[in-house]
């Protein structure tokens, strides 16, 4: 379970950019909302695609912090046996997150790549 003390420290480490995700994602939703209302379609649309790109790995960031900022450590010796198995299931839990949250950041990945190639190339 590398994994998931890897995705924890990764989380720790982001949390004071939290309030900035959440600013940039708000800020991209805003700019998405008002180039689809009222921009220009001609002109907006390699902007528009930039801004949701942001706004997907801003969503994939908080996702990340919030969901592995507080992993339990794992089941210890002392423990009762009831403790311990309860212990093990949540840390099944985290590891099916982890490895869902890793799927979502490779989908992620190719559709911004996919994405990006519309819009600049």
């Amino acid at each position: 379970m590398r994994l998931l003390k890897h995705l924890q420290g990764f989380a720790r480490w982001l949390r004071p950019a939290r309030p900035l995700f959440i600013g940039l994602g708000v800020l991209s939703f805003l700019i998405a909302a008002f180039l689809v209302l009222v921009g220009d379609p001609q002109s907006g649309d390699s902007l528009l695609l930039g801004v949701v790109v942001g706004l997907l790995w801003c969503l994939c960031a908080l996702l990340l912090i919030d969901t592995f900022e507080n992993v339990p450590p794992p089941a210890s010796a002392e423990q009762r046996s009831l403790a311990r198995l309860k212990r093990r299931i949540v840390r099944l839990w985290y590891a099916l997150l982890a490895l869902a949250f890793l799927g979502l950041s490779v989908a992620a990945l190719l559709v911004s790549k996919r994405i990006l190639g519309e819009a600049f190339g």
